[in-house]
C-alpha cells in the first residue's frame, strides 16, 4: 500500500505534490520521492530517498523541482527491505521521457519480466513491479512515433490492463505531452482527481493559456487540503490524460465490476477522506454500531470501552454508546513511533510496539476493559497492549475487532502475503484469545461488514478467500520468495 500524487498545470506542482504527500504519510513510511517536468527546458527533476517524506525530501530541495507537472510517491514495501534504486518515482528516457508511480501490486510481474526480455529485449533491473508497468507503457508508445495522440495513450493503457494481473492505480508523466492516470479493471486501489482554478500569479508565471490545474491523489483529503474541487473517484479501468496545454481526455477501457479494497475503510485511509462516496469516518462509526449490537447481546462484563489509537476511535465511540459504558482513551500514543503493521519485518514491529504507546495506569487498575481495534492481523500489537493493560492492573481485557477474522493472504498490495503469519488462519476465537492474552475475542461478522457497504462491492478476499482475479501466479511467487528468504535472506519479509 502506497500513496501517490500527480499535479499538472501549476508552476508550483512540486510544492503542492509535497504537501499532498504529507497528507498521505500514513500510507507508507519506507521512502518518498517527487519527479517534476519543466516544459521550458524540457527536463525532468527528481528528489527521492529512504524514510518519511520530510526525511527523504528536504524542503529546500523542492525549489529545484521546477516545472508545471509533478508526480510523487510515499511507500511501504511488500518485498522486504527497500533499496534506494527501487524508490519511486522511476523514470526512463525513451520514448519522450516517462516518469511513473503506482500504488498496488502486480501478480504476474515475473512472467511479464520474462516476456519483455524475450520479445522486446527490455531487461527489468529492479524488484519493483512499477518498472514492468513502465516498460509496457513505453514499448506501446514507441510504436506510434510519428505524432503523439490520445489514441496512443489509450492503446498503451489498454495493453497494461490486458496483460497485467493485480490491483493498482498509476500515474505517468510523459515529457512534453501530459499527465496520465489510470486504474486496474477492478479498481482495487483508490485514486481520485479534481481541478482548481489558477490564480493570476500562476497564470503570469505559466505564460500560457491555462485556466485550471488538475490533481490526482490516493485520497480525497490531499485534494481538499490543496484546494481542488469537483473531486471524483476513477472508476474501474478508467484512464484520464491531461495534456500539457490543459485539455482533458477520459476513457473507460474495462467493463468489470468495482472491487475496492475494504481494508481502506477499516484501516488505511485517513478518517476524513472519502472513497467511492463513502466517508471513512462515517463508515467506522457504522462498523462500531453493528459490532456494538452484537456485543450487547453477549452481556459481557465491561466497565470501560478503550480504543487502540488511532483508527479504531470512531468505532469505539459508537460501541460505547450502544453498550452504555464509559469511553476512555487510556492508551496514549507516541506520535513519533511508526505504525507497526506497515513495518516490513516482524522484529521491527515487536520493538516498535514497545515504543508505540503508554498506559494511564490510574484508569486501568481493577477495570474490566473492552479493547477495540480496527483489525487483528498478526496479533503482535494486540498481545503487547493486552499485556501492558494487565501489567497495569486491569481485571480483564476483552478484545473486539471491527474487521472480521483475516484468514487469507492479500496479493494486491497489503503486506500479509503468507497465510501462516495470520493469527486467525485455522484458529478458533478461543485459540486466538489465548495467543494474545485476552479473556475473550470478538469480531464484526462478514454479513455486518457487507451491510455497512450497502450497494458497493468490495474486495474481501482476505476474509473469505474469494479473489476477484486469479492469484495462482502470485501464490507461486510468494512461495518461491519465502523459500529463498528462509535459505539465504533470513529476516526479510
Amino acid at each position: 500500500m502506497c500513496g501517490i500524487v500527480g499535479i499538472i498545470g501549476t508552476p508550483f506542482a512540486a510544492k503542492e505534490s509535497y504537501l499532498g504527500l504529507l497528507m498521505l504519510q500514513h500510507r507508507g513510511q519506507d521512502s518518498a520521492g517527487i519527479l517534476s517536468f519543466d516544459p521550458k527546458s524540457h527536463s525532468f527533476h527528481l528528489e527521492k530517498n529512504l524514510g518519511h517524506v520530510k526525511e527523504a525530501i528536504n524542503e529546500q530541495q523542492i525549489n529545484n523541482l521546477v516545472g508545471d507537472c509533478a508526480i510523487a510517491h510515499t511507500r511501504y514495501s511488500t518485498i522486504g527491505k527497500v533499496r534506494r534504486e527501487e524508490v519511486q518515482p522511476m523514470s526512463m528516457t525513451y520514448p519522450y521521457g516517462i516518469g511513473m508511480v503506482h500504488n498496488g501490486n502486480l501478480l504476474n510481474a515475473e512472467e511479464l519480466k520474462d516476456s519483455l526480455l524475450r520479445k522486446n529485449r527490455r531487461m527489468i533491473a529492479s524488484r519493483n513491479d512499477l518498472e514492468v508497468m513502465m516498460n509496457i507503457l513505453a514499448k506501446e508508445l514507441e510504436k506510434h512515433s510519428q505524432e503523439f495522440s490520445f489514441c496512443d495513450v489509450e492503446n498503451a493503457v489498454k495493453e497494461i490492463l490486458n496483460t497485467t494481473k493485480g490491483g493498482y492505480s498509476g500515474l505517468a508523466l510523459i515529457a512534453g505531452q501530459g499527465l496520465l492516470a489510470f486504474k486496474d479493471p477492478h479498481a482495487l486501489r483508490p485514486l481520485c482527481w479534481g481541478k482548481r482554478k489558477l490564480t493570476q500569479e500562476e497564470i503570469d508565471i505559466n505564460q500560457r493559456e491555462l485556466e485550471y490545474s488538475y490533481c490526482f491523489a490516493s485520497e480525497s483529503k490531499s485534494l481538499e487540503f490543496l484546494g481542488y474541487e469537483d473531486i471524483e473517484e476513477l472508476v474501474p479501468g478508467q484512464l484520464i490524460f491531461i495534456t500539457q496545454d490543459g485539455k482533458v481526455h477520459s476513457k473507460i477501457i474495462s467493463n468489470e465490476k468495482p472491487f475496492p479494497c475494504m481494508f481502506e475503510w477499516i484501516y488505511f485511509a485517513n478518517a476524513d477522506s472519502t472513497i467511492w462516496n463513502k466517508n471513512v469516518y462515517q463508515m467506522r462509526l457504522k462498523f462500531g454500531e453493528l459490532l456494538g449490537e452484537s456485543l450487547k447481546a453477549k452481556n459481557l462484563n465491561i466497565d470501560i470501552v478503550v480504543p487502540v489509537p488511532d483508527t479504531s476511535r470512531p468505532s469505539a465511540i459508537t460501541i460505547a454508546e450502544k453498550l452504555q459504558k464509559p469511553y476512555r482513551e487510556i492508551l496514549i500514543k507516541n506520535r513519533y513511533a511508526q505504525r507497526t503493521f506497515i513495518l516490513n519485518r516482524q522484529k521491527e514491529r515487536e520493538k516498535a510496539v514497545n515504543l508505540k504507546m503508554n498506559v494511564v495506569k490510574e484508569e486501568v487498575k481493577g477495570k474490566n476493559i473492552l479493547l477495540i481495534d480496527d483489525s487483528v492481523v498478526r496479533g503482535t500489537t494486540s498481545k503487547r497492549i493486552i499485556s501492558l493493560l494487565k501489567d497495569c492492573g486491569a481485571e480483564s481485557v476483552v478484545l473486539a475487532s471491527t474487521c472480521p477474522p483475516i484468514i487469507k493472504p492479500c496479493f494486491f498490495g497489503i503486506d500479509f502475503p503468507d497465510e501462516k503469519d495470520l493469527i486467525a488462519a485455522g484458529k478458533t476465537e478461543k485459540e486466538m484469545a489465548d495467543i494474545v492474552g485476552a479473556d475473550s475475542i470478538h469480531f464484526l461478522s462478514i454479513d455486518d461488514l457487507k451491510k455497512s457497504f450497502a450497494q458497493l462491492n468490495t474486495c474481501m478476499a482476505c476474509l473469505n478467500g474469494k479473489y476477484p482475479i486469479d492469484t495462482s501466479a502470485a501464490q507461486k511467487m510468494i512461495e518461491t520468495r519465502i523459500k529463498h528468504e528462509e535459505t539465504s535472506l533470513p529476516g526479510i519479509r
